[in-house]
Parts: structure tokens; sequence; C-alpha cells
């Protein structure tokens, strides 16, 4: 009994043990089982050859007397004795009337080995295996074998057509000649034969006999009858997923209804009730957006639901919400409840046997009890096979959103059990599947994730069976019209697809759907609904994406309180991406939420993925909002990453990176954190993180380790001030030394930014001129791509003039090199123009002409440009590597090399007419050289014509233009600063936050961009308050 128990009830979540041992006292009980919300089901054990109502009676009040330990709510009385005698079944209503707090059930031989048939383990285990296979099977007995079907009727039917075959052509003559004379019989006739026509396969004809049924109706003037088999007929094709059909019957209706009304039949009231109705849930089904309000009001009306298609209509709407707005499916639960009593009284024509089982499993989502009850008489084996497997499946589909994984992947094995039986092999497919997509989410991750994979495949080989009947499959619609680019048929089908994948329970299909769905919705301007639908299939790449895509709108965010690991994760995603719109006391809730789950997620108390992928995100996305908190959750993430710094040596942690600048985020935005913070970047620099290592050399942190005496006496008043002191500041560049000692460039650059002159940088800077000067000559037929020449070129700033300049000479050479990559070229270039920065009078004199030619082109082609340059679309190895060309790093050469008016003169034009340019990064390189020059070498530049460019880099060189002459250009300035990029409004902000001069254009700015969406705008702002005026 211990054994079976569990299944017996149809309890996943209870786990039964025997209470007590023999000799004790046990008050009437044998096994006792916790259910998942905290009640308890005890089960007492009677091994007797014959039970009587006496012994019944006795069982039960030794319980009912008893101490009671679990408080029981159930008690069940099993025993390997028959129970169908009428005098035990008798007593046991009388107890149960005695007793109504406690719900009582008996089990006797008759239930127990119904049970066991489908337990062979239990019965190999206490009886033998041969008793197994000879007991344990759910065959039904022997019967008359079932006829093979009529291959040369189908073979006729199909190629001469259903309607001209020998049994279906004299009805249908009949059915014609009686429309004018007789069309009553006809359109019987024509009814019956489309019945016939359906029952067999042929949906399209059956339809166009429908049709003719409706014009005999018409013609005889009968448009009462005519409203009852239109609407009939649009909501069972409705529940087929066909749209043409419903529409063109609504139409008629509405035609109908008017003829009826004219014509003041008995029944024209009904006849626009009909219309009405069918109207309503025509629209509400095929809009895409889904209109439901419309359809849920006229349902509602007491007047509508004595009709015979009213819980049809109750059931498309409640699934359709189910799949698509799950959260508004709570009103509809009286019209559920009334369309149950409904259907289950009298049959609902076209809609199969399925519509109550599809009810009770819309109420089951939100009604525990409901929930439970199926359960039980699925497992119970009380309902047929087809209604079980349904039930298993829907079961697994919520125990999967519960994070239930191995109760759902039991459930789904049920599923597929009762569907093979059921002749159901399409929908058996697709629960395998779903157990798949249930590993894949919980693990395990073993080698044989795709065993259901290769199942499936078999198992759609033995038939085509499926429970819901559709006119075409909804993903095959789905796909075609997305080829054939008609957005509002790919919607619709899509909708359809993912209502009939919840329905089902097919969970891989359900995340396919809702993945196309979302994609569909994003590519046809509603990204919130995307949104949504990308969350609750854990579709964070995407997320990512569409936050790019919209800009400054700020995409919906459910809550982290309740919801699978893969819809935490998506929220995660998109908060973290989208952390500069949001505001600030939405910014701190977000960060206590994340906080709260990394700090559950190291403390294993998550059900995460095998990957641990909500615990890494909610730590990733925390650390994007450190800045954006108070300083009391800034000091509480610090404190919750301090153990991820320590480590063994080469190793590496999956948010080394976002750690880092957490840190820095937070040494700036919260001043009274600058010293812990600081302190632990400069940790996780001394473990090699390459994150931290990089952030050494950020304008903000060295402005942090400058110690802010002289920081002041600097006049650095319009940036971000340190607010550390001389020792402090002393103690970190302590560090930074140590890190470039050990051989870190980052630090050593970084060291040579705070301390020019510091001893230990002399010896660093010898070995990187010794670098460059002795390179090796490129060999024929071999390219390195990467090299240390940039690096290399901020360490030799410190050398003196001759070093310089044979440095620069040797790079020009490597540059002049077509025997290099195009990348090597370019490093060289930028490594020209960094020594060339250092000390501008000690550079050759004829490094501007040799940037200029490659300004304009006259360079020979770097080897490998084929390889790396752009690829074919078609190729299978696709090189992902910058621009070939050299004219962008030429023309930010020429820039610091024009000494004379002439040369910036020269610089400016051809930079002007690089904006002209296809290439992206020659647009880019041009603006820059453009924002590098004097105010009067770009003066005569129209900043106003510069605002309307496409591309970001030259309007963000119209807002630091415009900047530069406010009261010229307020217009274009105005414009800038509702510019659609925020890198824009940010350049504007902080041009306008940094302008020399306090005028009314750059206050109205301003004024303007402290109101802006993204947070980083409004900050950039903050500079000019700071300045004095």
């Amino acid at each position: 009994m211990l054994a079976i128990a569990q299944d017996v009830l149809g309890l996943r979540g209870v786990k039964f043990r025997r209470y007590g041992v023999l000799g004790q006292s046990q008050q009437g009980i044998d096994l006792a089982g916790r259910e998942p919300d905290g009640r308890y089901t005890v089960v007492q054990c009677k091994d007797y050859k014959v039970f009587t109502a006496a012994d019944l009676r006795k069982a039960v009040g030794t319980f009912t007397r008893g101490r009671q330990p679990f408080q029981a709510y159930r008690l069940i009385v099993a025993t390997s004795a028959s129970t169908e005698a009428t005098g035990v079944a008798a007593e046991l209503a009388l107890l149960q009337n005695a007793n109504p707090e406690l719900e009582l059930d008996l089990w006797g031989s008759e239930q127990i080995n119904e049970k066991l048939r489908y337990r062979g383990d239990v019965v190999s285990r206490f009886w033998t295996r041969e008793t197994a296979a000879v007991f344990c099977t759910g065959a039904p007995l022997p019967g008359v074998p079932a006829p093979r079907p009529d291959r040369h009727t189908l073979a006729e039917r199909t190629l001469i057509g259903p309607l001209a075959t020998d049994d279906v052509t004299p009805i249908l003559k009949e059915a014609d000649a009686k429309r004018s004379e007789a069309p009553e019989d006809a359109c019987r006739l024509y009814g019956e034969l489309a019945a016939r026509l359906d029952g067999a396969g042929f949906r399209g004809h059956a339809i166009a006999l429908r049709h003719k049924q409706l014009d005999a109706l018409q013609k005889a003037g009968l448009w009462d009858d005519t409203a009852d088999l239109a609407a009939r007929l649009a909501t069972v094709a409705l529940m087929h997923g066909d749209r043409l059909e419903p529409r063109k019957l609504a139409q008629l209706l509405n035609r109908t209804a008017a003829s009826a009304e004219s014509q003041g039949t008995a029944r024209s009231a009904a006849s626009r009730q009909h219309a009405l109705l069918i109207d309503a849930a025509v629209n509400a089904m095929t809009h895409p957006l889904g209109s439901s309000k419309p359809l849920l009001g006229a349902l509602g009306d007491a007047a509508n639901s004595c009709l015979g298609y009213w819980p049809l209509l109750v059931l498309l709407l409640a699934e359709e919400l189910l799949a698509t707005r799950p959260d508004h499916l709570v009103a509809l639960d009286d019209l559920i409840g009334a369309a149950i009593d409904r259907a289950g009284q009298d049959r609902v024509e076209g809609g199969g046997e399925d519509v109550v089982i599809r009810l009770r499993l819309v109420r089951a989502e939100q009604d525990a009890s409901e929930r439970e009850n199926l359960l039980r008489l699925a497992r119970g084996h009380r309902l047929p096979a087809r209604h079980k497997a349904l039930i298993s499946a829907r079961e697994a589909r919520r125990c999967c959103l519960e994070s239930r994984a191995e109760e759902a992947v039991e459930s789904w094995r049920d599923a597929v059990h009762e569907a093979i039986h059921a002749e159901l092999p399409e929908d058996a497919a697709d629960w395998l599947y779903a157990i798949r997509a249930a590993h894949v989410s919980f693990g395990p991750l073993t080698l044989d994730i795709d065993e259901e994979h290769h199942l499936a495949q078999a198992l759609r080989t033995t038939g085509t069976g499926q429970l819901l009947s559709r006119i075409r499959p909804p993903r095959a619609q789905a796909m075609t019209a997305l080829a054939r680019k008609k957005p509002i048929e790919a919607v619709l089908s899509a909708r359809r697809w993912l209502t009939d994948a919840v329905t089902t329970g097919s969970w891989a299909e359900e995340s396919e759907a809702l993945d196309l769905l979302a994609d569909l919705y994003r590519d046809n301007g509603e990204p919130d609904l995307a949104a949504a639908l990308y969350e609750r299939a854990g579709k964070a790449k995407k997320l990512i994406e569409l936050a790019a895509q919209v800009g400054d709108r700020l995409l919906p965010t459910g809550s982290f309180d309740d919801a699978p690991w893969w819809v935490m994760y998506a929220r995660a995603t998109t908060v973290a991406e989208q952390e500069d719109l949001l505001e600030d006391d939405s910014a701190c809730t977000f960060l206590d939420s994340l906080t709260d789950l990394a700090t559950r997620g190291r403390a294993g108390e998550l059900i995460d993925s095998p990957t641990a992928a909500l615990s890494l995100r909610s730590t990733k996305a925390a650390c994007a909002l450190a800045a954006r908190g108070t300083a009391t959750q800034a000091a509480a993430l610090l404190a919750l990453l301090a153990d991820d710094v320590p480590r063994e040596p080469g190793h590496y942690r999956h948010t080394d990176s976002e750690h880092a600048s957490a840190a820095a985020a937070i040494a700036v935005a919260h001043p009274e954190l600058a010293v812990p913070a600081l302190t632990r970047l400069f940790d996780l620099a001394d473990q090699k993180v390459d994150a931290a290592l990089k952030l050494l050399v950020n304008d903000q942190v060295l402005k942090l380790l400058v110690p802010q005496a002289r920081s002041t006496a600097r006049g650095d008043e319009t940036g971000q001030r340190s607010v550390l002191d001389e020792a402090e500041c002393a103690r970190y560049r302590r560090r930074l030394s140590r890190l470039a000692e050990g051989g870190s460039h980052l630090a050593a650059a970084a060291l040579m930014e705070l301390e020019p002159h510091h001893s230990s940088l002399r010896e660093r800077a010898e070995r990187a001129r010794d670098r460059i000067l002795h390179r090796p000559e490129a060999e024929p037929g071999r390219v390195d791509i990467g090299t240390t020449l940039v690096s290399d070129s901020f360490l030799v700033g410190s050398l003196g003039s001759e070093d310089l300049t044979a440095c620069v000479a040797r790079l020009l050479a490597v540059a002049a090199d077509a025997r290099e990559a195009a990348s090597t070229r370019g490093d060289a270039l930028i490594a020209v123009r960094n020594i060339v920065l250092v000390q501008r009078q000690n550079a050759a004199p004829d490094v501007f002409s040799v940037a200029r030619g490659y300004v304009l082109g006259t360079y020979e082609a770097s080897s490998f440009d084929a390889l790396t340059g752009r690829s074919h679309p078609l190729s299978a190895f696709k090189v992902n590597m910058r621009s070939s060309s050299l004219r962008t790093y030429g023309l930010r050469l020429a820039v610091v090399t024009a000494a004379s008016a002439e040369h910036r003169e020269w610089v400016k034009d051809q930079a002007v007419g690089m904006l002209r340019s296809d290439d992206a990064a020659e647009v880019d390189a041009a603006a820059l050289a453009l924002n590098e020059l004097p105010t009067d070498a770009v003066c005569e530049i129209d900043a106003d014509l510069l605002a309307a460019h496409d591309h970001v880099s030259v309007r963000r060189l119209s807002a630091v233009l415009c900047m530069r002459t406010p009261d010229r250009y307020r217009e274009a300035a105005l414009r800038l600063a509702r510019d659609g990029d925020f890198r824009v409004r940010h350049t504007l902000a902080e041009a306008a936050a940094g302008s020399a001069a306090a005028t009314d254009v750059t206050d109205e700015i301003l004024r303007l961009l402290r109101k802006d969406a993204r947070h980083s705008v409004r900050t950039a702002c903050v500079s000019r308050d700071r300045s004095p005026r």
C-alpha cells in the first residue's frame, strides 16, 4: 500500500510514510502523507478475507476517537477484501454524514487490483516478474478486430471528389431538386451529407454543402433558422481555428438578422442576438492584439447564456486569455462555472467530447480544488484515455511553472502513455519534446538529452491523431504568412499556435510560439507586448536587442516575487539593460530584489537552471544598478561580493566584469564609499581581472586618485573631484606601482598619468622602446593578429626626444609594410599618434605628409585583406574584424600633426568630405577629427546641417559645436535636446554644463535636459550646477 498510495490518490506532491511500528498504538493510522498545502491524508490498512459494514464502522471509529496527531482531513480505509456489498456502501455513506469534517474513502480489492495492473514494478516486487507480465496490462479484452480502411473508397473520393461518388451523388441531386419545392427537406439532406463528409475528413466539401443549406433556408424565407445554423457553424469554425469562414458567416448573420427584423419574424430578436454575439466573437478571435472586452460583455449577458453554442464561445475566450493574458482570466470565473454546468447537462453540438474537460482545466488554473479533483479522476482511471492524457499534460505544465520539475516530467510521461492508447501520436510526440525541454530548463543535462527527440521522431511515424482539430496547423500558417510578409495573418496564426500549445500542455511548442509571436509584435510596433512574451519565454538576448531598439521607452517588467527562474532571469536582464531609464525609487526597489535573489542563489535557496543562470544574472543586474541605489544598498552589494575576490591563480568568475564596474561606479556615485569601493577595484586588479585593470585608466577613477587639495589647486571644478586625502591616494599609487611591476601595461599607463616621472616607469619605457625598435619584420604568407604597439606607445612617452623620434620612424615603417595585416598597420598609426600627442614639438616634420597619404588612400593594400575584409553572405567561414581601410587612422594622425592653419584647413576639408562615407568607421573618425580641431578651424562648419545627419557621431559633433556658439545655434540645440539617441543628448548636456560662457541658451538647454528620461543625461547636467558663475 505504501508503494501505490501516492499514485492512487493522484497527488504527486504527497510524501507517504509508515506511521508507527508493530506493537505501538497507532490511533487507526498506518500511512500518513503530507500534501503540498500542509494538510494530511491518512490510510488505515486491513488485511481481511471478508470485510463487513461493522468492520468499516470500527475502523472509522478507531480513528475518530483517537488522538489524531496529524489533524488529517481525509481518511482512507484500504482492505484486501471485496467491498462491493451494498451494506458496506450504505455504511460508508452514513459514516460520511456523521463526520462531515472528514473525507472518507474505501479501497477494496477491486480498486487496488485495477491500480496494480498499471504498476508492474510493484507486482514484480511483491509477487514475481512472471505474474507482472501476465497481470499488468491496461489492454482491453479481446474483441472483434476492427475492419481495415477501405482504400478503394478513399482513393475514389480523393480522385473524383467526395461529391461525385455513387453514394453521395443521388442524395445531392435529390437535395438540389427539392430546394425550390421542399426547402426544409433539402436542408435536411444537405445537413446529413455535410455531417458525413465532415466525419470522413472532407471538411472543405462539408462547408460547401453547409452554404447550400444556408442558401436553401434563405430562399425559403426561413430567416430565423438561417441565423440559428449560421451562428452554430461560425462557432464551430472558430473552434477549428478558421478565420475566413467565421467572417463570412458573421456578415451573413447581419444580413439575415436585418431581413428577419424587416419581415417581423417570430424570432427576429433571437436572430439579432446571434448576429451580435457572433460578431463580437469573430472580432475577438481575429484581432491581432486580442480584443476580449466586447466578447466578455456579450457572454455575460444572461440572454445569451441560453444559446446552445454559448459554452463553446466561453471556452474559446477562456483558452485565448489563458495563453495570451493569463492575468485577465479571473474575470471569466463565473462564466466558466456556468459553461461547465451547461455543457455537463446538454451535449454541445460541434464541440466534441472534450468541452467540459477543457473548461474544467481552465478553471483549475486558479482553483486548487478543481485541479485536485481532475487529477483524481485522471489517475483513478475513471476517464477516457484522451482526457487523462490532456489532464496529465496540463498538470505537467503547471508543475513546470511552479518549478516542480520531477513531477512535471512524470505527468508528461503519464500523458504520453495515455495518448498512445488513445491513438494521439502527434500530441504524444509533443509531450516527449516537453520532457526534453524540462530537462534543459531544470536538468539533469546528460548525454541522453536527445532521447525524447529520437522517440518523438519514431512515434510520429505511427499516425497523425491529435486532440485539437484544426483546418491547418497554426504553426505552418504563421510561418507561411511570415514568409509572405503578411503580418496580421502571421500574428493571428501565432496567437492560435500559442493557444493550442497552452491548451494541450505542449511545453516546447509553447516556448516556440511565444518566441515567434514576440518577434512579430517587436517588428510591428508593439514592443510592450513583445517584452511580456519574451519574459515568459525567457529570451534574455532578444530582450537586450529590444531594449536597444526602443531607445528611451521603458519596457514593462514584472516583479521578482513569484515566477519561474527563466522569467526572473529575463526580467533581471531587462532591468539591467534599462537601468538608465528607471526612476530612482524603482531602481532602489529593483536593487533590493536583485540583491536578495543573488543572496538566495549563493545560499542554494533558488530553484535555478543547471548552470545557475538566475543567480549569475541577478548578481550582474544588481551590479548594473549599484550606482543607482542608496549608499546602504551599495555597501550591502560590496559585502555580498566580497567572497568573489579570493581565488586560485588563473581562475576567473562569471561576474568579474560586472563586479569591477560596480566597484568603480560606487566609488564615483557614493563618496562615503570611495575607499572600500576603490579597494575592491584594486583587489580585483590584483587577481588579474581584465575589467578591473581597464578601469584603472578610466578618467573618473583617475580623478578620484588625485588628492582633493591637488585637484582644487589644478582648478578642476567642473569634473569629478576626488574625496581622498594625500595618504589614501599615495596608498593606491603604491598599489598601482606593484601592479605595473607585475607586468600590467594598463596599471603602468595609469601610473604614468598620475606620476609621469615615477622611478619604476623608466625601465618599463625602455623595454617598450626596445620592443618597438626591434619588432621582427613581417614574413611572407604569415600574419599576426594583435600587437602591443598601442600600449607600448603610452609607456615610451616619458623617454627623450631622440628615442621618440626613433620609435616614430619604426612605427611608420611598420604602417607602410604591405606584408602586415591591416589591423597591425592601424595599430602602428595609432601608436604614432599617441607619441605625437606626448611631445608635439618633437614629432618628425614629415609625419603630416605621411598621414596625408593614408587619408588620400595612396598606400598599398594590406596582406590578407581578402580574408579579413567583408565576407560573402553565404560563406560558412566569416572573419569579424574592423575595416581594412587605413584612411581613418591617417585622418586621426593628421589632426595631431597639423602644425599650420593650411594643414588644419586641409584636415577639415577631408573630414567634412568623409562625413558622406558609407563606412561607419570613417564617419566616426571624421567626427572625432573635427571635434579635435581648434575652434577657429571649424567655426565655418554649419552645426545646424550636422544636426540632421543620420549618423549619431555627427550629431554628437553638432552638439559640441552648438554649445561653442549657443546663441547662434539655439534651434539646432533644441532639436538635439530631443534627439532619439540618448548619446547625443548626453554629449549635449556635457557640452552645455562645461560651456565657458553661461548664456540664456545654455541655461534653457540644461533645464530641458534635467527632465530627460535618462538618468545619465540628467546627471551630466550637474557639473554646470557645481561650477561658480
